[in-house]
């Protein structure tokens, strides 16, 4: 049995589409304001969100590089952030566009993809998951469903993980 067989057999099968990895909210104009991240601004400030889901999620065993990677990308993502005027775990679909738009012209897609925008993505899905956050949608997967950038990323992404069932 070839690798690609095994995964085939062993690995469920996931949509290609971001929109079907989202929760009832597609789209930052369906979502209510009072759930929109930027209202929860106040409770953010000065917290390290980051630094939680990096202790809560990232196992003390990784690798040197898989460390260093997750520490640059806290960093250019913090900035981005910063120069936007939010706090980093508050982004807008467009503030992840903006983020795509500068990975795909400063990497390959493949390096935009991994490492850079897997952590983000984790990053969001760990703030939906846990109860002591409000997030209840993830801004990566609107920004890859409606913007190009971050489009192009997630079909990278897609393209490169062999249990994710095409949409053709």
């Amino acid at each position: 049995m070839t690798g690609e067989e095994w995964v085939a057999m062993t690995q469920p099968r996931m949509s290609a589409d971001p929109r079907d990895r989202m929760g009832v909210y597609k789209h930052i104009a369906q979502v209510p304001d009072r759930h929109r991240l930027s209202s929860y601004a106040a409770e953010y400030e000065g917290r390290d969100v980051w630094a939680e889901y990096v202790s809560d999620e990232i196992p003390d065993d990784r690798s040197e590089r898989f460390i260093e990677d997750t520490e640059r990308i806290e960093r250019r993502w913090k900035s981005h952030m910063d120069g936007r005027g939010r706090h980093h775990a508050l982004a807008t679909p467009a503030d992840v566009e903006q983020w795509a738009a500068w990975l795909v012209d400063e990497f390959s897609l493949g390096h935009a993809y991994d490492p850079y925008w897997c952590r983000l993505e984790e990053f969001y899905t760990y703030l939906q998951w846990h109860t002591d956050h409000p997030h209840v949608y993830n801004p990566a997967l609107m920004a890859a469903a409606e913007y190009p950038a971050a489009g192009r990323i997630w079909d990278e992404k897609t393209r490169a993980l062999k249990w994710v069932v095409s949409n053709e």
